[in-house]
């Protein structure tokens, strides 16, 4: 068990992921073993993961919206499904037009401005960490760009509520 992907209090632990680790898995049936597609993006809301965009097989196929509440697990490998009937139409759905996006689409979240509310740059986002099956966002992963990564790495920054715009993020 690698404990650097857990945060624990008050007795216990929750594990953390980003989803860098989810991004290309493939959303497998539980009972058949049928792929569907892979997952693609990360649409967030209210510090949660509303949803993962499948980039769906085959020819006549888009992309469509798997809300967190359908998903049975996040294995290493694969996202794991129960039901046929979980994927829905992005744009019929009025948590997918609510939601921000983390990889694709305008706004999106990753390479955003992240300021504190005191006005300070803390730097630009590059990923979240959300405790997994539920969807929460734990933490954000910035980066100060690529020669501060080298030299110092990448941090985690926690925070209460963020405030996204169409240039900038702000984290309280």
């Amino acid at each position: 068990m690698n404990w650097a992907n857990y945060v624990c209090s008050e007795g216990r632990c929750i594990r953390l992921r980003t989803f860098a680790t989810v991004q290309g898995l493939p959303v497998v049936h539980t009972e058949t073993g049928y792929e569907y597609g892979r997952v693609i993006d990360a649409l967030l809301l209210d510090n949660h993961i509303t949803g993962l965009l499948i980039n769906m097989k085959g020819w006549l196929n888009r992309h469509q919206f798997l809300q967190m509440q359908h998903i049975f697990s996040i294995g290493e490998q694969a996202v794991m499904v129960q039901s046929e009937t979980c994927f829905e139409t992005c744009h019929s759905q009025p948590i997918y037009q609510e939601s921000i996006h983390l990889v694709l689409g305008k706004p999106k979240l990753r390479g955003m401005e992240l300021f504190s509310v005191r006005g300070d740059l803390l730097g630009l986002v590059e990923d979240v960490y959300f405790s997994d099956p539920l969807g929460m966002i734990e933490g954000y992963k910035v980066t100060d760009g690529l020669l501060a990564d080298l030299t110092k790495g990448q941090h985690m920054l926690q925070g209460h509520h963020l405030v996204i715009g169409k240039e900038r993020a702000i984290l309280s």
